[in-house]
């Protein structure tokens, strides 16, 4: 049976502010229903270690379920203190900007969440339905996010990309950097993302002197 968890207050057509109260609740709820894709802006510069721990189970479960994260920071934002397959399923494919113009969740395209004033965290955050501004929060994530430079690879993606252009599969990649095979494979994704590569063999090649 369905039930509305979280009362909200109607502000016009498919557009609800949820008090600050009753605020991550409701995101957790919305992040429980995610079944596609994630995109999202952390405008924070330090981090709650205990609120990244309440909020690993369930991005491991939205990973399990294979829901595509892209996220962004601020440059200079602290990085969780957690394990390489747990970064992952938290920051998914991650760029940095000198600046966001505010906290966002956006979630199968089709809700969005932000705070309804940035400056004050009393005042709760806005729960969007409708289809023109939820288009219009995503054009928004896009143009940071393609605005963004390309991250240096890390040490972790140099590892994984060295090892496969050495022939090394999968399993074996995760077995001799002790992660998981569903990483390796999330890696290898993010950087075909990343560098518009088609195959894992086109990406070797954009991506010279990896084993240097």
């Amino acid at each position: 049976m369905s039930h509305v968890l979280v009362p909200a207050v109607p502000l016009g057509p498919q557009v609800r502010r949820i008090p600050a109260g009753q605020a991550v609740a409701r995101e957790r709820e919305l992040l429980s229903r995610a079944r596609h894709e994630h995109l999202a802006f952390y405008d924070a510069m330090t981090i709650d270690d205990e609120a990244v721990q309440r909020a690993l189970p369930g991005a491991r479960d939205r990973w399990a379920r294979g829901v595509l994260l892209r996220t962004m920071a601020p440059v200079g934002a602290a990085t969780p203190v957690v394990t390489a397959d747990d970064l992952m399923v938290l920051d998914g494919d991650h760029r940095r900007a000198e600046s966001l113009p505010t906290s966002l969740m956006v979630l199968d395209r089709r809700v969005a969440l932000l705070p309804a004033d940035r400056d004050d965290p009393e005042a709760g955050c806005l729960e969007v339905w409708s289809r023109p501004l939820v288009a219009g929060l995503i054009a928004l994530f896009e143009r940071h996010w393609t605005a963004a430079p390309l991250p240096a690879l890390t040490r972790r993606e140099r590892e994984v990309v060295a090892l496969l252009a050495d022939g090394c599969t999968d399993p074996v990649v995760a077995r001799r950097l002790g992660i998981s095979e569903r990483t390796v494979a999330a890696t290898v994704r993010a950087l075909m993302d990343r560098y518009d590569a088609r195959s894992r063999f086109q990406l070797a090649l954009r991506l010279p002197g990896v084993q240097d």
